[in-house]
């Protein structure tokens, strides 16, 4: 199986730390910097929505 894209409208959206587009593209979208979203990918796992979820329980600017 392929790798899930993490552009948005896919079914199932992944963060890969690995390419720096999305790292930006999702620093953008939910307005954090890239330790921030490191960290939140670290704790919550790398779909979008988990790290969406994390990120507005430790109050950071998410969406």
């Amino acid at each position: 199986m392929d790798n899930v894209s993490s552009h948005p409208g896919d079914a199932i959206r992944i963060i890969d730390l690995t390419r720096q587009t999305d790292v930006q593209f999702w620093c953008r979208v939910f307005d954090v910097s890239m330790d921030q979203l490191r960290d939140a990918v670290h704790h919550a796992g790398h779909q979008v929505e988990q790290v969406e979820r994390y990120l507005r329980q430790k109050n950071i600017h998410a969406l």
